[in-house]
């Protein structure tokens, strides 16, 4: 018998309408998505019919003059089991600690990469139904946690963090998610730096800086034209 495992349903508080068409398509790829514009539209929708959500999205500032705090409390007064998160514009470090100590699950921000917002969503899903999953990407030794955005590499049963910036980070998950494929430089630019125009020489740069610091990895990362690829550093010869 083949089991189907069951899309995690998401109900967002969001009443930017921009803000939801921005992120819609990317989340309605990875969950049940239901968007809701208001603390009272929360209450009812809470308190009424419909798929029981596996997790909530708050934002923090609201037209209807309420706030993340109020909405958080109409959660609590309906008996939510599932994780509650602030996905906010909100960065600063006096929210982040005041929700925290209120006792949600993550605080989220817009700007963060879809990426890295979509695994934290999933992994407070996971974490209150029990499930330990092993979350990041690996290649011969080479581990990436993009929850923790931390680079870690395996050799002879030692491992050691290397430094990487945000941007080297998501440079080089994405030479992983492709291998062995090769990623095109457009891509890089719209993708990893958001920029329309980026000079060659920088990508040179970075490409000669990641390899220093992985110069004890199987791999290193090659550019041949516009194509950028991982190539074994000792290829085997027949």
């Amino acid at each position: 018998m083949i089991s189907l495992k069951k899309t995690p349903h998401i109900l967002w508080l969001e009443d930017h309408p921009t803000t939801v068409s921005l992120l819609r398509e990317e989340f309605e790829r990875h969950f049940g998505l239901e968007v809701v514009s208001s603390v009272d539209g929360l209450r009812r929708r809470l308190n009424g019919e419909g798929v029981v959500p596996d997790a909530v999205l708050l934002d923090m500032e609201l037209a209807d003059g309420f706030h993340g705090s109020d909405a958080l409390r109409v959660c609590r007064e309906a008996g939510v089991r599932g994780p509650i998160l602030v996905l906010s514009n909100d960065e600063s470090l006096k929210s982040r600690i005041q929700m925290l100590s209120f006792g949600i699950d993550d605080y989220l921000w817009k700007a963060m990469d879809p990426e890295e917002m979509l695994l934290r969503i999933r992994n407070a899903i996971r974490r209150h139904e029990g499930v330990q999953e092993p979350v990041g990407f690996e290649l011969e030794g080479l581990r990436l946690d993009p929850v923790e955005v931390t680079v870690e590499l395996f050799i002879a049963g030692q491992s050691s963090e290397i430094p990487f910036s945000k941007t080297e980070f998501h440079f080089l998950m994405m030479l992983l998610r492709c291998h062995p494929e090769a990623v095109e430089v457009e891509r890089l630019r719209a993708e990893v730096w958001k920029l329309p125009v980026l000079e060659h020489g920088t990508i040179n740069t970075f490409i000669w800086k990641m390899n220093k610091k992985l110069e004890e990895w199987t791999y290193r990362i090659s550019k041949s034209g516009d194509q950028i690829t991982l190539t074994s550093r000792h290829p085997s010869f027949r």
